[in-house]
């Protein structure tokens, strides 16, 4: 988490911003999560694949996207879903695709620009 915040600084520092979004994939759920307890200036949460307790997203006050694979097995769906709604976020399922996402990068890429997008107000 030391090394996540001290990137966090820098690019606060050099952005000249007071708030950023942070994405995380698979296990770096935990330290995304870590820094948004810590920080308010993380002002957006995206979870790729995310290897955390459902449970762990409610409490979250801050703009969030959780992306899974439509075949992801590693987290029960119904309580990510229910997770996630609790917190007031987003959740998309690309289709055709696991934990990994070897063949829809794409579609990841695409949900988290637009979400970004509307995050920003655009």
């Amino acid at each position: 988490v030391e090394d996540a915040e001290a990137a966090m600084r820098v690019t606060l520092e050099n952005a000249g911003t007071t708030a950023l979004a942070v994405a995380s994939l698979y296990g770096g759920a935990r330290v995304a999560l870590a820094l948004q307890e810590r920080h308010p200036a993380v002002g957006g949460l995206c979870l790729v694949a995310p290897d955390v307790d459902p449970l762990s997203l409610v409490r979250l006050s801050c703009p969030l996207l959780v992306i899974v694979g439509a075949e992801d097995t590693r987290v029960p769906r119904a309580a990510l879903a229910a997770a996630v709604a609790e917190a007031g976020g987003d959740l998309e399922v690309i289709d055709d695709a696991g934990a990994t996402f070897h063949r829809n990068l794409p579609q990841v890429g695409r949900a988290a620009a637009a979400w970004l997008q509307r995050l920003s107000g655009g």
